[in-house]
């Protein structure tokens, strides 16, 4: 697939984070439906409802798919978050243009036609909001929730960067997606309040945003909705879900037509002495035997009483996303306080996640651990010299395959981006490094290339 600034021209992906809203998702489907706008990819992430909304969402395509130009469905294999959600959908999208979507509101139908019109006369904004209705039953007794946003760009510009006021309306949201390839999507720096941030984080990108002053969409206002668990003092159940496994390492490993190699990856895998990992095994969208192939190690594995591995997730996706926004996929659907990267033609020593998490466990000062690799490794550097190399020199001295990192890291920073195109992972650590992040790689040589 191309990469994400090659996209199709004029499509606008609506992405929908969903998590348990039968109720409500199918007149949110049916706004997107009834667009003036022609041109439209629906992209529904269902975040591993237990309700009815996949049957909700099935049973809407079937009726309707004709008249949307894309329908991609996924069902995430664990709960995430709505912000990992969207991130997931951002990457399997493909429009020009993204809109950001909640699976309870409704968009009035000239809404999207509006905000491309904007955006295609004015090629300097980056993104557009607009004002809304708030409801609760009846869209046609709606109130105005608008007062609160500001309109103008340098307004809007000021109030983030000098006063970090929130004044647009993150579930309004369209912008174009090829500024993803800089600020990644959302991310999870605090417990709540994360559409601030994302806003926030474009502004201050320097990309420029804008509101429509025209209401242009209904909130719906109900119990199940985060303001009213959070007004109602509700949030635990919502944090819960959010939680890491202490101690668990989550090894993610991407896949694409890895028939031949796979096999070897998880023996190596298998072998490992720490004894609470999972397995993210992420296909991006592979043609050959790759999933039958990790569908019977695993069988395999649990047949003959393996303990270290506590889970596996294979997670195919219904479009191929490529390097790196596959590791930050598998890094979402992860649940582990350590994170592992892994390469699906490398193999690791028996030692390597043993060792790596302990100096973790063991040096809180540090967030990333590489090792050194069999191979070419004379780049590999250690200690004071890797900020040196990433910060001075500009040149890298990290294996990217070979890290292990703090789940909070992927919370702040949503993982990779691909603003320098070929030379992603050493962005990411000098980020890193440049955010005040320590890093260090191991000596010993625990993966084999």
């Amino acid at each position: 697939m191309p990469k994400l600034y090659d996209r199709k021209q004029g499509l606008v992906s609506v992405v929908i984070s969903a998590y348990n809203y039968r109720d409500f998702i199918g007149e949110t489907l049916d706004g997107i439906k009834n667009q003036t706008y022609p041109h439209i990819e629906l992209v529904v992430v269902d975040d591993f409802s237990t309700d009815d909304t996949e049957a909700v969402v099935k049973k809407w395509r079937e009726e309707n798919e004709s008249k949307i130009e894309r329908f991609v469905y996924l069902k995430l294999p664990r709960n995430c978050g709505a912000g990992w959600a969207l991130n997931i959908g951002f990457s399997i999208s493909t429009g020009e243009y993204i809109v950001i979507h909640d699976a309870d509101d409704v968009s009035h139908r000239e809404k999207i036609e509006k905000q491309v019109d904007l955006l295609e006369r004015h090629p300097n904004t980056a993104m557009v909001g607009t004002g809304y209705w708030t409801f609760k039953d009846n869209m046609g007794e709606a109130g105005n929730g608008s007062h609160w946003l500001r309109y103008a760009p340098d307004d809007i510009e000021r109030s983030y960067k000098a006063h970090l006021r929130h004044c647009v309306s993150y579930g309004t949201l369209m912008f174009r997606a090829d500024i993803l390839e800089e600020v990644i999507g959302c991310f999870k720096a605090v417990p709540i309040g994360n559409d601030m941030f994302f806003v926030n984080n474009i502004v201050n990108h320097n990309f420029v945003v804008e509101n429509i002053k025209e209401n242009l969409f209904y909130v719906r206002q109900h119990q199940g909705q985060m303001s009213s668990k959070i007004r109602k003092n509700r949030l635990a159940p919502v944090l819960e879900r959010r939680a890491k496994a202490d101690g668990r390492v989550s090894i993610v490993l991407p896949v694409k037509n890895s028939e031949k190699t796979v096999r070897n990856v998880l023996k190596g895998l298998e072998t490992q002495t720490y004894e609470d990992m999972e397995v993210i095994i992420v296909d991006d969208l592979s043609e050959d035997g790759t999933e039958e192939v990790v569908k019977k190690w695993y069988w395999d594995y649990k047949r003959h009483h393996g303990t270290g591995i506590k889970e596996m997730i294979y997670f195919k996706l219904p479009q191929e996303v490529g390097y790196p926004w596959v590791y930050n996929i598998g890094a979402y659907v992860s649940k582990g306080e350590y994170i592992a990267f892994h390469h699906d033609k490398g193999v690791s020593n028996q030692e390597r996640i043993r060792k790596q998490a302990n100096f973790l466990k063991d040096h809180f000062m540090y967030s990333v651990v590489g090792t050194n690799f069999s191979g070419d490794a004379s780049w590999i550097k250690y200690d004071d010299d890797i900020e040196y190399a990433y910060t001075i020199d500009y040149m890298p001295c990290v294996n990217i395959h070979t890290v292990m990192m703090r789940y909070d890291v992927i919370h702040k920073t949503a993982g990779l981006n691909g603003i320098i195109q070929g030379a992603e992972d050493f962005e990411f650590i000098y980020r890193l490094l440049n955010n005040g992040y320590r890093v260090q790689n191991l000596k010993d040589i625990l993966y084999h290339e």
